[in-house]
């Protein structure tokens, strides 16, 4: 600890040493100015890179123009930008002297002409000329894909990154978690140009990918405002801090003076529970199955409206802003609840379809499963304006609203969580959700000595408040309390960080780049109470019949599908933490590139961390060179797992537990085990290889691996064995009697990660008859568990010694494609354009909750194709008309539904040998496209 702290203070010394450096540097030579615009045909091309060779570089403003200071001599210069073609051209700059050199860029018809500063600090570069993978998605290319929410866009051109569609997984269900590289969601750094972006307050704890971690809502950035995505696929930890353990995004917003008004409407259409979703196997065919016959919907109904504009003053000042909204309807794909809903005779029972009979009722879809609704509203601003002395002032302003509805299980009227009184035949509880998300990023930036500098503060903040809708709560007497709606509180993280960031570049070998800074963040994690209904208990309450007298079972407390928070849950936890880091890049020759970069991090919680990279590119032949990285990485455990807790009731045997979620510090976790976390700490190797054979052909092949030590997941229950009450006893001797298990946050796993990346680009043009450009993605990634750690230690408590589950092992490992290739096909002939994509995502597997691998089932590998085509009116009217999953493909369906009509007496199976949730549940919430169907849109935009 204390060597570390050494060091951050050593690092943080050369950092302001190189602040400094300037002063003894100044003397080694007289400069001039370069001055120049940038168009395309009589267009001006904003924000174009132009650098020149010895590594200056600078970027146009909004009119097109740049200026550049350079040291006397002769120099190749480039622009470029997205979509466009790089210029190459050739000037001399003179002592004290001004040379102009204007640039006029053509479009490109190969996307891999995208250029980034993302991994290589001050210094733009081609995909290509990258030393590390980057992806590079332009405005245009996420427009096209059909989609209306930002994460599914990226996932459609981005076959590194996951998107799985969680279905009754309480707040899941509304910020579903992405991935990178089959990593954790939390294990990937979002930035909004190039500002770290804040995480969301939910964390997810149920059985979904992503459980036990807390990710960036990209649903909550309109794509409206979105000017291109750089996905850097590599360990950046070094260069951006905790979390790039999978890779980098970065989000850039737009800064141009033109924008669009665009209004999509689509739904689904689509016929599901067909045969060919099924993988028949024995258990499927003779436990009772699902009910027969396929099934159509028409619902997911989506309606979005986006505008953005931009405006330009003075000579170099701009400001762009968008306006999103979005609603997204429910979808359900359930099938015929065929349990016995009700009581065996009338004299239990508040209706006549149940009087003397237990059969089902025919036909009745009880539960909701698939897409719960939606309704975002979003506004977004982007500003910078340069004075005359140099000097740019910069912000970026954001907010969201969504407010969402998703449903829980059935409560049949039968069910000991059903009070009959209020639900005779039975209830469907709702999750009313109401997510508030916003930031802001104030900075300024400017050039002393040769010296790039940028100070700049972010804020950023995200809630999640619970109400809880067409639910009760079972311990309540309905003669006095008839309460179906309850407020069941709210989650919020804060973040604030600050950043001093200094660049420059020095004649040394072919040059010398330097970057250099200082980080300060603060984070905030609170838990609200809801309101005392939500987490009443009474352990006295007795289940009450259908007449209202009471039986001997105990009821379900809590209000249902979600229990409010308690104000023994009430927590207000913050920490900070303080980095350095140094960044040195050289063109050591013409043909050889080396980077090398370190950062040191000193956080309140659990102390300081060190990493580094070394980072390297070699062209031995123009145009085919070999590319590198070694690294090491960290993820700070968030403080919603260090200090989330919550209180739920799970269902064993038909009794229910009440289940505690403890905070690692509680008393009550340290004597079941648990251990303060530590940070998740990584190594990542990389190996590529780079290629540009044609000025319309590009490859890229990089593998990778990342090892993880100490990887954060959520515990398995702490509860009694059949027989035994050593825990009960144990909660109640610590006064804590309503407690029947409890679980946690733990480093338990080291697990490892091989995969391979390739991108593939070709453009053609038929010259008067159009231009096609071809795209192919393709992502392997195979997760291994090293270590699996024992959740717990023998303690005086119990004896027992709770390994990390076979359920959430395989989902680790195997839960998210294994595989995944994009096919794309874009062609444009004047006003018309036309798109073809094919996606093939890997086949899943889930394991079965009775932790045997015979049950687990594989989802195979699915191609789902998207098209679309669009014609463009008198070059500002733009209609669209397209089908996403245009073959209505679905994944296998589940083929262990357990048997819903088999138990003894006439009570029904239980579902536990199945995943389908006795058979009402056809598809599975892990497959990476979700089960919704064909979707058909049709879309304007109009050009301002």
């Amino acid at each position: 600890m204390t060597y570390l702290s050494s060091l951050v203070s050593r690092t943080l010394r050369v950092a302001s040493a190189l602040v400094l450096l300037p002063v003894t540097l100044s003397a080694q030579g007289v400069t001039g100015t370069l001055v120049g615009r940038v168009m395309s045909g009589d267009v001006a091309v904003p924000s174009a890179t132009v650098v020149a060779s010895n590594g200056r570089v600078t970027q146009t403003r909004v009119d097109g123009r740049y200026r550049i200071t350079l040291p006397a001599g002769r120099y190749e210069v480039r622009a470029r930008t997205l979509g466009f073609i790089a210029a190459v051209d050739s000037v001399t700059i003179i002592p004290g002297g001004t040379a102009t050199l204007d640039f006029n860029l053509t479009r490109s018809v190969a996307t891999l002409q995208a250029v980034s500063t993302l991994g290589t600090r001050g210094t733009a570069r081609t995909v290509i000329d990258a030393p590390v993978p980057i992806d590079v998605l332009s405005a245009a290319e996420i427009k096209a894909t059909g989609r209306t929410e930002t994460a599914q866009m990226i996932q459609a051109l981005a076959p590194s990154v996951n998107f799985p569609r969680a279905t009754i997984g309480d707040g899941t269900d509304h910020v579903r978690p992405s991935t990178l590289r089959g990593l954790g969601p939390d294990q990937a750094l979002v930035l909004i140009n190039g500002k770290r972006r804040h995480t969301g307050a939910l964390v997810n704890v149920n059985g979904t990918i992503g459980r036990g971690s807390t990710g960036v809502d990209l649903n909550a950035i309109p794509s409206s405002m979105i000017d291109h995505v750089e996905i850097l696929r590599d360990g950046a930890a070094a260069q951006y801090g905790s979390d790039a353990i999978a890779g980098v995004i970065n989000i850039v917003l737009k800064s141009g003076k033109h924008g669009d008004l665009t209004t999509t409407a689509g739904g689904d259409i689509t016929t599901y529970n067909r045969s060919d979703d099924a993988v028949l196997q024995p258990t499927f065919q003779t436990s009772g199955g699902y009910p027969s016959g396929q099934r159509t919907a028409r619902d997911g109904h989506v309606f979005q409206t986006a505008i953005d504009k931009g405006l330009v003053f003075g000579t170099r000042g701009f400001a762009h802003a968008a306006f999103e909204l979005r609603d997204r309807g429910y979808t359900n794909r359930s099938l015929p609840d065929l349990r016995v809903q009700y009581f065996g005779n009338s004299a239990n029972c508040l209706d006549t379809r149940c009087a003397n009979s237990i059969a089902p009722v025919p036909d009745s879809v009880t539960h909701r499963q698939g897409d719960a609704q939606t309704h975002d509203v979003a506004v977004w601003f982007n500003a910078a304006n340069e004075f005359q002395n140099g000097i740019e002032l910069y912000g970026l302003a954001g907010g969201s609203r969504r407010v969402g509805e998703a449903a829980g299980f059935w409560r049949r009227a039968r069910d000991d969580r059903t009070l009959r009184q209020i639900y005779p035949n039975g209830f469907l509880p709702i999750i009313h959700s109401t997510i508030d998300d916003y930031s802001g990023t104030a900075g300024i930036r400017g050039l002393v000595n040769e010296w790039k500098w940028d100070l700049s503060t972010t804020y950023g903040r995200n809630s999640f408040g619970f109400d809880i809708k067409q639910s009760e709560n079972a311990v309540l007497n309905p003669a006095t309390n008839r309460q179906t709606e309850f407020y069941a509180g709210k989650l919020q993280f804060g973040q604030s960080t600050s950043n001093l960031d200094v660049f420059r570049s020095l004649p040394v070998f072919q040059e010398l780049r330097i970057g250099a800074g200082a980080e300060f963040r603060a984070d905030n994690y609170q838990i609200n109470p809801g309101e005392a209904n939500s987490y009443a208990t009474d352990l006295n309450a007795r289940v009450l019949d259908s007449l209202g007298a009471p039986t001997t079972r105990r009821p379900a407390p809590f209000s249902q599908v979600f229990p409010g928070f308690s104000p023994i849950q009430q927590t207000n936890q913050s920490r900070n933490n303080f980095a350095g880091y140094v960044d040195l890049e050289s063109d050591i020759t013409k043909q050889l590139l080396l980077g090398i970069a370190g950062r040191a991090e000193r956080y309140s919680d659990f102390g300081s961390t060190l990493t580094g990279k070394v980072s390297g590119r070699f062209e031995p032949v123009k145009n085919y060179a070999i590319r590198g990285a070694v690294s090491t990485g960290f993820r700070a455990p968030s403080l919603g797992q260090s200090f989330f807790q919550s209180t739920a009731t799970n269902f064993v045997g038909g009794i229910p537990l009440e289940i505690r979620t403890l905070p690692v510090n509680d008393p009550l976790a340290r004597l079941l085990g648990a251990r303060d976390l530590t940070p998740e700490k990584s190594v990542n190797v990389s190996l590529g290889f780079a290629a540009e054979p044609l000025p319309a052909l590009s490859l890229t092949v990089d593998y990778y691996r990342i090892n993880i030590k100490d990887r954060i997941v959520f515990s398995e229950n702490f509860i009694d064995p059949a027989g035994s009450t050593t825990l009960v006893d144990f909660f109640k001797a610590q006064g804590k009697p309503e407690i029947t298990g409890a679980r946690y946050f733990t480093n338990a796993l080291d697990t490892r990660t091989d995969g391979l990346d390739v991108i593939a680009n070709y453009g053609y043009s038929f010259q008067n008859q159009g231009i096609l450009r071809l795209t192919a993605g393709v992502n392997i990634n195979h997760t291994k568990l090293t270590r699996v750690d024992s959740i717990a230690r023998q303690t005086a408590v119990t004896a027992q010694l709770l390994q990390f589950g076979r359920v959430e092992r395989v989902r680790t490992e195997r839960g998210q494609p294994r595989d995944n290739i994009i096919l794309s096909a874009n062609y444009n002939l004047g006003p018309f354009g036309g798109l073809l994509r094919s996606q093939r995502f890997g086949k899943v597997t889930t394991a079965n909750v009775i932790q045997t691998d015979t049950l687990d089932q594989t989802f195979r590998a699915k191609w789902i194709t998207d098209a679309s085509a669009s014609y463009t009116f008198a070059r500002i009217y733009t209609l669209t008309a397209g089908a996403d999953n245009i073959f209505d493909v679905y994944p296998d369906r589940n083929s262990y539904p357990g048997n819903p009509l088999n138990g003894a007496g006439g009570i029904p199976g239980n579902g536990v040998a199945g995943n389908g949730n006795v058979g009402i549940f056809p598809y599975s919430g892990v497959t990476p496209f979700g089960f919704n169907g064909r979707f058909v849109y049709g879309k304007i935009s109009i050009f301002l």
